[in-house]
């Protein structure tokens, strides 16, 4: 993914926000430097039904990005130690971040990842009798 220039200030401000050290803070703003688009999906409590809907949005940006030749992947960790999460939650000014993506087109073509035929992984019933 390439990152456009407009977004490079804005990686860099998140990247050394979160940076912990132990080399985490050094990869993470090298995927941040090089995202073209870092986006946070986030909810207005923060209780098991809130990471409910955040699952359900999540699915659906990930099926749209799919759907539109993106690529996403995660940048985990300022979301999952508490002291980071503060920090971008007085980022983003409102609510409780849950997700923290990162989003682009990718640079080349990438193959599909190889599947299992479907009697290899489905056991019993209609498939063993040789009925769909």
């Amino acid at each position: 993914m390439t990152v456009p220039t407009l977004a490079a200030p804005v990686a860099r401000v998140v990247v050394r926000t979160f940076d912990m050290g132990g080399g985490v803070g050094a990869k993470d703003r090298e995927l941040a430097e090089e995202s073209p688009l870092l986006a946070v999906l986030g909810t207005d409590g923060d209780q098991p039904r809130d990471w409910l809907l955040a699952g359900q949005a999540l699915e659906r940006v990930l099926l749209v990005a799919c759907q539109n030749g993106l690529q996403a992947s995660y940048l985990n960790q300022p979301i999952q130690v508490a002291s980071l999460r503060s920090k971008l939650q007085d980022l983003v000014g409102a609510g409780f971040p849950q997700i923290l993506l990162r989003l682009g087109y990718p640079a080349e073509e990438i193959p599909a990842s190889p599947r299992r035929a479907v009697e290899d992984v489905i056991a019993g019933g209609a498939m063993q009798q040789g009925r769909p």
